[in-house]
């Protein structure tokens, strides 16, 4: 997997609406694959988690399009075996 965006390749939304911890750990996961991801805070999030630790408004995932289904079955994979280790 190539470390940056292909020319002319556009973002795609991968996940929307987490929290910080929930983003950093997906964002460190999907990077140890190689995938780039870009991480947008709505609205006055990032100011607001300044000053009060919590960003009320979310924060959206977004990988280059070409590996949006990989990170996908990333993801997906990730969240079965965690799944079947609690069984």
């Amino acid at each position: 997997m190539a470390d940056e965006y292909i020319d002319g390749d556009d973002e795609a939304l991968l996940l929307a609406n987490l929290n910080n911890v929930e983003a950093e750990i997906i964002i460190s996961k999907l990077k140890s694959y190689g995938i780039p991801v870009l991480k947008k805070e709505k609205g006055a999030g990032a100011l607001m988690e300044i000053y009060t630790g919590v960003n009320l408004y979310g924060i959206d995932l977004y990988v280059p399009s070409h590996v949006l289904e990989v990170a996908r079955e990333l993801l997906e994979s990730n969240h079965i075996s965690e799944l079947d280790d609690e069984i």
